[in-house]
């Protein structure tokens, strides 16, 4: 190669690299890259019977995981008697967790007022925070009347659930459809439980009972990830948080911080180009 050609070609070198640097998807370098993302690799998990990989959006009581890899508010704690459980709403009521389904975002949960006891005290509607979790396509809802005034009613008489109720009668409704009054006479108090849809069957049919279907529990969708989490996954990459500015979709990769997904083809740290003047 001439002299003359060769340092035409390395005068241009610098205005390629450029080029290349600046058509590179957004990424956010970061000296401790690899750390975030081996930091946040899913951790194996055991609490009583259930078994599973914790990652995001979860952070468990006891387990050692930096707060970037999860979101606040989604925290499991596993109790000295072996359940794991979780708070669904800003309120203190915990539920039971005997279901973790990553791959569908799903948490099967039972209200913990509800699992080991004759009937629901205090008496409460079982609600979710909607910001952070949504009811499934399987979730119907129980309405309870509690103690009613009408000594007989169209609707089933509620009593295995509600056995610790005295001085009138409770009914319930699987449709969550109103109820007219004048059906019922005058009630107390009216609560409404979500449950599984598989159930209701179970419950016609005489092999399950009311508080079976109650304490069978019904299914949340975390909403955390949602529309980019599962990108980022596929194209390599660990989900997490950025604190200092919580909408990003911040998504850790083996060789950078990115939004959303990981860059495609060229990384965005260990890339190097070897420049040759043969």
């Amino acid at each position: 190669m001439a002299p003359a050609e060769q340092m035409h070609r390395l005068h241009l070198t610098p205005l390629l690299v450029t080029l290349l640097l600046t058509s590179l998807p957004h990424c956010n370098t970061q000296s401790d890259a690899y750390f975030r993302y081996t930091n946040c690799t899913p951790t194996p998990y055991h609490c009583g019977p259930l078994h599973f990989d914790i990652g995001y959006p979860f952070s468990v009581n006891g387990v050692d995981r930096p707060d970037y890899c999860s979101v606040p508010g989604y925290l499991l704690s596993c109790t000295d008697a072996g359940k794991l459980v979780t708070n669904l709403n800003t309120s203190s009521e915990l539920f039971q967790v005997t279901g973790v389904d990553y791959g569908n975002r799903l948490l099967t949960v039972v209200d913990e007022g509800l699992a080991e006891q004759t009937c629901p005290e205090p008496y409460r509607n079982t609600t979710i925070d909607g910001a952070m979790f949504a009811y499934t396509d399987s979730d119907h809802f129980l309405t309870a009347y509690i103690n009613c005034s009408a000594t007989t009613s169209s609707l089933p008489f509620a009593l295995d659930i509600f056995s610790c109720l005295t001085g009138g009668r409770t009914y319930y409704s699987l449709d969550n459809n109103t109820v007219a009054p004048d059906v019922l006479g005058s009630c107390s108090s009216t609560l409404v439980f979500p449950f599984n849809s598989s159930m209701a069957g179970s419950l016609a049919a005489g092999k399950s009972t009311l508080g079976d279907v109650i304490r069978g529990g019904f299914a949340v969708r975390w909403k955390a990830g949602v529309g980019w989490c599962g990108d980022c996954g596929n194209t390599g990459g660990l989900c997490g948080y950025n604190s200092s500015s919580p909408s990003d979709h911040t998504c850790f990769c083996p060789d950078g911080t990115s939004i959303g997904s990981c860059p495609s083809g060229i990384f965005c740290l260990s890339f190097r180009i070897k420049l040759s003047t043969r």
